[in-house]
Order: C-alpha cells, then sequence, then structure tokens
C-alpha cells in the first residue's frame, strides 16, 4: 500500500498513527478476514457484492454485524479515504475485519475493529495481460470446503506457501487443490477454463474462494450468447490438456489469461471477448 492516511473504526489516521494494540486478535490468533475491492474514482466497483460476503463472513465467524457499518456507510468511508489519498484515478482498497478485545481462544466479545487502506493502480479499465501466464502446481497444502473457505481470513499461509513454490518452479502462478485432488484455484484467483465453446469453473463447494470477480464473470456469461457456465467440483490437471482456454480471475486484475500449463499451450479468442465485456459491464453502468 502507498497511501499515508488509513481509516480505522471511522476515524481516519495517518498510517503510523492507527490505535491497533499489538496484541490485538489478528495478530495473535488471525481472528480476522478482508476484502479486496478495485474502485474507480471514488466509487467501489461491485460493492454490493463485496459486502454481501463480508457479512457471511461475520456470520461464519460468529462476528457482531450490527458492529460493522452499513453498506452505504462503508461506502462513504471508502470515498472519503480515497480523496484525503488523491486516489482519483484507479485504486485498490483493503478492508481487514477483526474482532475486538482480548482473551484466548475463547473471544471477550464479538464486535469488530476494521481498518480501510487503499493505494493507487495504474490501469483504469481492467487490462488482459499481453502475455499469458504459465501456471505451476502447489500439492504441499491442500484445501477443503467449510464454513470459513469461501472469503479471505486472516490466515494465508497456505497461499503464502504456494508463492514461494511459484517464484522456485519460476512460473507466474501456481494451481492450488483440494482433497479430493483437484484444482480448485490458484494463489490469489478464481479459475476458468474453456472446453468446446463452454466455460468451467470451481464450484465454492470444491473448497476454493467465492470470488466477487467469479461471481460477476458468471453474470455476464449466463446474460451473453455463450452456452452456460458450468460450476463444477474442480478438474484434474489431466483434464487439462482438452481445454482451449484458461484464465484466472479477481476484483482487482480482472481477467488474466494463461498461455501454458506443463507442455500445453493455449489460445485466448473468447477470452478477449469476455474482457470486453466486463469492462462494458463494469463501467458503462458507473
Amino acid at each position: 500500500m502507498n497511501a499515508s492516511i488509513v481509516c480505522y473504526n471511522k476515524r481516519f489516521y495517518h498510517e503510523d498513527e492507527v490505535p491497533i494494540r499489538f496484541n490485538n486478535r489478528a495478530f495473535k490468533f488471525g481472528d480476522s478476514f478482508f476484502e479486496t475491492i478495485r474502485c474507480n474514482g471514488n466509487e467501489a466497483l461491485h460493492f454490493n457484492l463485496h459486502y454481501k460476503r463480508m457479512i457471511k463472513a461475520l456470520m461464519s465467524l460468529k462476528m457482531e454485524i450490527a458492529s460493522l457499518p452499513p453498506q452505504h456507510e462503508l461506502e462513504h468511508l471508502i470515498s472519503s479515504l480515497l480523496k484525503q489519498n488523491k486516489c482519483f484515478g484507479a485504486s485498490r482498497v483493503r478492508i481487514e475485519v477483526l474482532r475486538s478485545g482480548m482473551g484466548l481462544y475463547t473471544p471477550e466479545t464479538n464486535s469488530v475493529d476494521f481498518v480501510i487502506e487503499c493505494s493507487k493502480l495504474v490501469s483504469t479499465n481492467y487490462e488482459l495481460n499481453k502475455k499469458g501466464l504459465l501456471l505451476g502446481d502447489f500439492t504441499e497444502v491442500k484445501k477443503g470446503y467449510n464454513p470459513i473457505s469461501f472469503f479471505k481470513s486472516g490466515n494465508a499461509l497456505p497461499y503464502i506457501l504456494a508463492s514461494f513454490e511459484k517464484v522456485n518452479s519460476n512460473v507466474d502462478d501456481c494451481f492450488i487443490y483440494n482433497n479430493e485432488g483437484k484444482i480448485i484455484e490458484a494463489i490469489s484467483s478464481n479459475l476458468f477454463w474453456i472446453k468446446d465453446g463452454v466455460f468451467y469453473t470451481p464450484s465454492v463447494f470444491a473448497g476454493c474462494v467465492g470470488g466477487i470477480m467469479r461471481q460477476v464473470l458468471i453474470q455476464i456469461i449466463k446474460s451473453s450468447k455463450w452456452p452456460n457456465v458450468i460450476e463444477v467440483s474442480g478438474v484434474q490437471k489431466e483434464e487439462l490438456v482438452n481445454v482451449e482456454e484458461m484464465f484466472l480471475c479477481n476484483a482487482i486484475q480482472g481477467i488474466q489469461w494463461i498461455v501454458g500449463y506443463n507442455d500445453k499451450r493455449y489460445f485466448n479468442q473468447m477470452t478477449r471477448q469476455l474482457q470486453q465485456l466486463l469492462n462494458e459491464f463494469t463501467y458503462e453502468s458507473i
């Protein structure tokens, strides 16, 4: 993050003066979750979907929903923060939500504190990568479906370890597997692939994060000229030899196409068309 002002519990501070105690529950127990949002000007894109996921995360973690500002107020805080940091173009916002108070594994309270921070992005629109991504595998830690697998918790250790594997393998990203031995996502993105002109993506019940961009793209595909998108229980690595296109997606970058996985190389014709529809869907409504 490159901005100097952050919002903590509705008040604004210089980043060096935020009054968070060293023994907060996010630090001691990972008792937190976060949401990453792309903004255009002072507007948080697809914020209704982000807010719904935050409410579901609060419910799953037994946190007090009423202690988080309502959607319109949280949007206003984001807008104010962007203005104070002179983020007038595209920007990235991160909201960290942590359980308040002390306690050991049993919390003293279920109310929450929150921190909002932001940084500037280069491109106003979503841009498809010119050079396709090369993908590898991370199999050391596998994921499973559970009540907290759909959001981004304060424990990101599997993704951190996967990032080490990415660097060591000299690839752009790594596939994450579930307990059934199927590919379900990448380090910070959801996965789609195209076979015989049909879109496929792992279901959240396979253990992947319920990504906001994933939801947006499913909506776009269902309303387009293409056949329906099919949600599956992950994919065996051997099956990806027979697909025509693959891409990753997340709320910040939009769509990033994959050119290679092992010895297979992929195209991006339908992916480029979907990228155009994504920008039209997102920005024409602003």
